[in-house]
């Protein structure tokens, strides 16, 4: 399991650009502060997807109030996030 803010950073972005790539987009160029759903590399589909496989690979056990864009936004915040659920 990843505990390292730029592993989790890494495996986020490797699979949001696998996942963006299937969809004909390029999410290079996404920084990672930039809000996913605003920024066209992957469409309600694919997010859903991204967000399944961001849940079980960090086995988060996500609820649904916590599907907000200050968790699960950015890439950022992701890993943000998955860090502060795995120190609790």
């Amino acid at each position: 399991m990843a505990t390292d803010r730029a592993d989790i950073l890494r495996r986020l972005r490797a699979r949001l650009t696998e996942t963006a790539s299937l969809l004909g987009n390029d999410a290079s160029r996404l920084s990672d502060t930039d809000i996913i759903p605003d920024s066209g590399v992957v469409d309600s589909a694919g997010l859903l997807e991204f967000v399944v496989w961001y849940d079980e690979a960090f086995a988060l056990d996500l609820q649904p109030e916590e599907m907000t864009i200050d968790h699960l936004g950015s890439l950022a915040a992701m890993a943000d996030f998955a860090l502060a659920r795995m120190r609790r």
